[in-house]
């Protein structure tokens, strides 16, 4: 998939991730304490993408390029397990550094996922 919708997809995905982050932490001022913040952000991270690409095949990112992530050796979508090792690699410090390493990232090579025009 062309890298364009990657950074796209990127983009538009840290925003919303951003966004409810907020809205949530704003709404929940009063229960989150702020030595929980963090662990509520690492959470919220892999919850928005798990949860998004599990039920969806999609994230709000893939939603606007029409992309979606589906098994690279059928082409059906993902498997749990499949997305969980993409989330989980997402999460990996420096993991933007696996670009240099394979065109598609990582969490495609590992969780053996392709992303695809839908």
């Amino acid at each position: 998939m062309n890298f364009k919708y990657r950074i796209v997809n990127f983009l538009v995905d840290i925003s919303a991730f951003l966004i409810f982050s907020v809205v949530i932490l704003w709404v929940f001022k009063g229960v989150i304490e702020k030595e929980s913040v963090r662990n509520f952000l690492i959470g919220f991270y892999f919850f928005y993408y798990f949860t998004s690409e599990l039920v969806f095949g999609q994230t709000l990112g893939k939603m606007l390029t029409k992309t979606k992530v589906v098994d690279k050796r059928t082409g059906e979508k993902a498997k749990a397990y499949q997305i969980l090792i993409r989330t989980f690699l997402r999460g990996l410090p420096f993991y933007f550094l696996s670009y240099f390493i394979t065109e598609k990232g990582l969490h495609d090579h590992f969780s053996q996922t392709i992303l695809i025009k839908s």
